[in-house]
């Protein structure tokens, strides 16, 4: 049965005036009462139905714009995929009806966000892993409110959420380090900003360590598709002999570390008897991995939930009274079986 404040006033023992005044801040009412009532309607989840409802009225349509890359469900866009349907399944939690703008190339282009948005009328605008400046110049001038998922502002003119890549990075580093490991290898890809992003936080993690940062400890495997990185980390194992002087591998996304660990198996070493493997997404494929992965948490469900939020906040305020905003979602740390102290035998 679904909570009303008849219900809360039940349980906290209270009136239901009372339990009004609260929610309201419409009477003074004792603290005692007060944090008795507030706890009641958190804990049954009234609040959060109540602030869905409120944003109702205010955000109606959303277009959602990607490449078709994002969209379809496959191991090598999983964490896409699960921001998508996350962000999806909010706007329909909120009566946000959803207009899925999907882009054919690699890129998005700004011209045809223009036409959908003069077709759609849409009063949001969320644009998917996409922060190109010229992409962002054309947003800020649009009509409706707009909010980037996992990308950057750097021009501060645009609403952006994304996870903390480059704490999330040091976080993983330095678990590394504690365990003992001197020498970790950074397995990365090409220029995009969250790989970039990542690897400052690995470096960040030595120069607190007061190590010196190790710029040629940065392996580039080429993509971060899982039987990219298997070939192209296996034909550097070859060419180097062997993981040594590396006691451990950071990676910088799941699907990375799993291609690396494939590789390292085929010759024969033992995760993490030998050597340790570290990834960063949480990826559902990791924890199912054998060993299972130890990786960084990416708070992909919330993005949605938030970036939904700076739309509504958004429409809410006259232009000019509000700065953009830029909010970062903090990650965690998952230990798992891939990572443990150094084997001697494979570190200097």
């Amino acid at each position: 049965m679904a909570t009303g404040i008849k219900q809360i006033a039940k349980l906290a023992n209270v009136s239901i005036s009372t339990v009004s005044h609260v929610l309201n801040a419409s009477a003074p009412i004792g603290n005692e009462v007060q944090e008795r009532v507030l706890s009641i309607a958190r804990e049954t989840g009234y609040l959060a139905k109540r602030r869905r409802k409120a944003s109702i009225s205010l955000l109606s349509t959303v277009l959602l714009v990607g490449t078709k890359k994002a969209f379809p469900k496959s191991d090598r866009n999983f964490v896409a995929w699960t921001m998508l349907n996350a962000f999806r399944k909010e706007c329909q939690s909120r009566g946000v009806r959803l207009i899925p703008q999907i882009e054919e190339e690699d890129e998005i282009n700004p011209d045809n966000i223009i036409q959908a948005v003069a077709k759609h009328r849409p009063q949001g605008i969320a644009v998917m892993q996409d922060d190109r400046q010229c992409l962002i110049d054309m947003l800020y001038k649009l009509p409706s409110a707009a909010v980037i998922l996992s990308g950057q502002d750097q021009s501060m003119r645009v609403d952006t959420v994304a996870p903390s890549n480059r704490f999330g990075a040091k976080l993983a580093t330095d678990h590394l380090l504690q365990l003992g490991h001197k020498r970790i290898a950074l397995l990365t890809w090409g220029n995009r900003r969250v790989a970039k992003q990542r690897m400052e936080g690995f470096l960040d993690a030595y120069r607190q360590a007061g190590l010196e940062a190790p710029l040629s400890d940065i392996i580039d495997v080429g993509d971060y598709q899982q039987d990219v990185v298997e070939e192209n980390f296996s034909r550097w194992l070859s060419d180097h002999k062997g993981p040594a002087p590396y006691s451990a591998f950071f990676c910088s996304a799941d699907n990375v570390a799993l291609g690396a660990m494939k590789a390292l198996q085929n010759l024969g070493y033992s995760i993490p008897n030998d050597v340790s493997v570290m990834g960063f997404d949480n990826a559902l494929f990791g924890e199912l991995s054998s060993p299972s992965l130890s990786t960084i948490h990416v708070p992909m469900e919330e993005i949605g939930h938030v970036a939904l939020n700076l739309l509504e906040e958004a429409l809410t305020l006259p232009d000019g009274e509000r700065s953009a905003r830029r909010v970062e979602l903090g990650c965690r740390l998952i230990l798992r079986n891939s990572t443990a102290a150094p084997n001697p035998a494979y570190s200097e």
